[in-house]
């Protein structure tokens, strides 16, 4: 056998076990996710609207928040787990236990981490004090959950029911729309804010363009890199990178 053949198949096989290494956190989270989304259908459109995979920027940080519930009860903040095995933990311990027999792993306690969801809204919502909002830690049935907790800590089938058992109305429904309008718009206003800063990272400050005075910046054509103006189409002006 070809020694460089055999080097290339192994480099090969490292680098797949890796991107397996790397993604299956990501692609397990992702089924947890869309189960808790496909459970949350249940709800009554009219007076539950389920908003998923909400990024919200605050003070410099930014959250990533699972699903938020505006309702006429209140606000619903959604943190999802999709990981296997015993899970233990109390309502304020730092860390949680995952355990697979002998195997223990310790991870953020969810209802931390959606506190810091929560502290992220209670911002973006800051004229809307009186509002109340529920933190719900949900497990797929992967899990068995051997957690101590004030906070609601449920397995997805009961997701739906653990919502519903708050039903002291709240918020009237101008309030609801008002709040689901600003956060949607904060959701956009951070995709475009992320996308200008993916723009700015390329650009080359030290360099201007001779036609217009914008700044030049790296692209990717057809050629090769070249540098081409920051105000395009407005300006059509390219140079070479080299």
């Amino acid at each position: 056998m070809d020694h460089s053949f055999l080097i290339i198949s192994l480099l090969s096989l490292a680098a797949f076990f890796l991107l397996i290494k790397y993604y299956t956190p990501k692609i397990k989270g992702y089924i947890g996710e869309n189960k808790a989304s496909k459970a949350l259908k249940r709800l009554n459109s009219e007076k539950y609207t389920v908003l998923n995979n909400i990024e919200l920027s605050t003070k410099g940080s930014s959250s990533q928040i699972d699903h938020i519930i505006v309702s006429n009860y209140g606000i619903f903040v959604i943190e999802t787990k999709n990981y296997k095995g015993w899970i233990l933990g109390y309502e304020k311990d730092k860390s949680w236990v995952q355990a697979i027999y002998k195997y223990r792993r310790k991870f953020y306690n969810p209802i931390l981490q959606n506190q810091g969801h929560i502290y992220a809204l209670k911002h973006l919502l800051k004229n809307y004090k009186y509002v109340r909002y529920y933190s719900i830690i949900t497990f797929t049935k992967r899990a068995t959950l051997k957690t101590k907790t004030y906070t609601d800590v449920v397995y997805i089938n009961k997701l739906v029911k653990t919502i519903k058992q708050y039903d002291s109305y709240h918020i009237n429904e101008q309030t609801k729309n008002e709040i689901v309008a600003i956060i949607l718009t904060a959701k956009t206003n951070n995709r475009n804010k992320d996308k200008t800063l993916r723009v700015n990272s390329n650009m080359n400050k030290n360099l201007s363009c001779p036609n217009c005075g914008g700044n030049l910046m790296e692209r990717n054509g057809k050629y090769g890199i070249f540098f081409g103006c920051h105000n395009f189409p407005r300006c059509t002006y390219t140079r070479n990178k080299n």
